[in-house]
């Protein structure tokens, strides 16, 4: 009797779970790609997972992007990259509205999934937005709304393959500038910025911390059966825009202000020469050194003091070095380790002058073209300052 009432048991667990495995039969799970934006935080694109239930009547959008601006401490937090991003989950016309008001593109992949897949990753957002695990550190490359919807997919999804072989090689710092055309400043700013670890070349799976190209991983996976079934269902454009066309004037660009500072360094330092030496230039010298201690500092702390992985390794502290502060405020009467540093500062320019040349870099890191204009203004002007006397030249004053 004990028996039959055991069997009676489990054939009733397992009718309720086939019962709740049919029902997921009117469940749809989708990816939501979403095309760049014109704000910096936008301009990679954005992913989003779609959860569509018909019989719940219910079609709710889960994101991985998005973080709470009360948070105590958020500048401070999000400079050291210790700010907490958070899954949050909304209607999905209310989400589409957002990107239908910027006019940002959406398209759909809905995924070819079993009752059971789908189940497990229900399961699994329902447990990753509980208030305890709804929180998560935000990492650039390796953690973030793209990467955390690949895992989702990996944990979950069974029995398919990314197809690797279509890697496309490039590292970190190649996919990012795809997204930094007609944006010169940024794409300055950030090559300053970020370290060596951005350039290392990625993997199918790394590259996938940029929306379009989890797009592409999911449109090109595939099961690995006799059909070799695709992940992706079906591909959907929910929303289409034209993107705005680039207008990127040279004359405000990076290359040409440095360019323009340049000659005007070229013009001072034989002015200088021939013994003109007027009043304002120390304090333009001065104004360079503090910007250029700034730039170290900067890049230091964020190397340093902050849980950025991009960030950590910077090259870029060899033309901003922190020297170029002790070498300016060294007496005259110090000459010789006035000399001894422009000779070591000297040298770190002139190597980050030549890999900043497009084909010839051998360091392990990308330097912007700009840096090359940049060494060459540093090293006149730590020359000038070094070995064109500043007694000599003051005999001559302009008024």
């Amino acid at each position: 009797m004990k028996i039959i009432i055991s069997i009676f048991i489990v054939l009733v667990l397992c009718g309720g779970v086939v019962a709740q495995i049919t029902t997921d039969e009117s469940i749809r799970i989708s990816i939501l790609t979403c095309a760049p934006g014109d704000q910096l935080y936008s301009i990679y694109g954005h992913n989003a997972i779609r959860i569509t239930d018909r019989q719940a009547g219910t079609d709710k959008v889960y994101n991985y992007g998005t973080f709470d601006f009360n948070t105590p401490g958020f500048a401070i937090k999000f400079m050291r990259g210790k700010l907490p991003y958070i899954l949050s989950v909304a209607d999905y016309y209310d989400f589409l509205s957002e990107y239908e008001y910027f006019k940002r593109s959406v398209t759909e992949q809905e995924l070819f999934l079993d009752p059971l897949q789908k189940q497990k990753i229900v399961q699994y957002l329902n447990e990753n937005i509980r208030p305890e695990n709804r929180a998560y550190k935000y990492d650039f490359f390796m953690d973030n709304c793209a990467t955390r919807l690949r895992d989702i997919i990996d944990k979950n999804v069974s029995g398919f393959k990314w197809d690797t072989g279509k890697s496309s090689g490039k590292t970190f710092r190649d996919i990012i500038k795809e997204y930094q055309q007609g944006l010169p400043w940024t794409d300055f700013g950030i090559d300053l910025i970020i370290g060596s670890p951005a350039d290392r070349k990625t993997t199918l799976s790394e590259e996938a911390f940029i929306p379009d190209y989890l797009s592409a991983a999911i449109e090109q996976a595939r099961y690995q059966d006799p059909r070799q079934t695709s992940l992706q269902f079906r591909k959907t454009d929910i929303l289409k825009f034209k993107m705005p066309k680039e207008s990127n004037l040279f004359f405000l660009t990076p290359l040409f202000i440095f360019g323009i500072l340049l000659m005007f360094e070229i013009n001072i330092f034989f002015r200088v020469l021939r013994g003109q030496y007027d009043r304002w230039i120390p304090k333009y010298d001065t104004f360079w050194m503090v910007v250029i201690a700034m730039s170290s500092v900067l890049m230091l702390f964020m190397w340093w003091g902050t849980d950025h992985i991009p960030t950590r390794n910077n090259w870029n502290v060899l033309w901003a070095n922190p020297l170029f502060l002790v070498w300016f405020f060294c007496r005259e009467s110090m000459f010789k380790i006035k000399k001894a540093l422009f000779l070591l500062l000297a040298f770190c320019l002139v190597i980050s002058f030549v890999n900043a040349i497009p084909v010839i870099q051998f360091l392990p890191q990308y330097f912007n073209p700009v840096i090359m204009i940049i060494s060459v203004i540093l090293l006149l002007k730590t020359y000038r300052l070094s070995f064109i006397t500043i007694d000599n030249a003051n005999q001559q004053i302009a008024p």
